[in-house]
């Protein structure tokens, strides 16, 4: 059972934890596949897995448990939270609301806070592009360059 192994677990900690490990497994066992263009490799195919945190850092619980995930498994962190621009602690100046709800389509209480929930979508939206940038920094980093 994956909960004995994970202390810092909750289900979604489990059912991360749960793919992580069945995905490394099913890269490495391409080894032994013959269809395989990873066939007779002495580590299969490589496993790239990057985790990621809320746009925001409201969702302390979930964004806890992916950090200890990523850790666990050493594998990089796209810290949406850290990097977004606002946090949960400060109010909008002029509104004296969480910062979020100007960024999202719908409002989510969380330890009786409403926060915005889901960030509005779309090429021209503030929050999208931002997220698209911090991304697109982070997996520059960690995917390798073809020539």
């Amino acid at each position: 059972m994956i909960l004995q192994y994970v202390p810092f677990c909750t289900e979604h900690t489990a059912a991360y934890d749960y793919v992580i490990k069945r995905y490394l497994t099913e890269c490495y066992e391409l080894r032994n596949d013959t269809t395989s263009k990873y066939y007779n490799t002495p580590y299969g195919k490589p496993a790239i897995i990057v985790l990621c945190t809320h746009w925001h850092d409201c969702r302390t619980v979930y964004n806890e448990s992916i950090r200890k995930l990523a850790a666990k498994w050493g594998v990089p962190l796209i810290e949406f939270d850290k990097y977004i621009g606002f946090s949960k602690n400060v109010l909008h100046p002029v509104t004296g609301k969480p910062f979020s709800q100007l960024y999202s389509t719908d409002i989510q209480v969380t330890e009786g806070i409403a926060y915005g929930h889901h960030p509005i979508r779309g090429e021209q939206s503030y929050m999208q592009q931002r997220m698209a940038a911090i991304f697109v920094d982070l997996m520059t980093k960690i995917l390798p360059i073809k020539y």
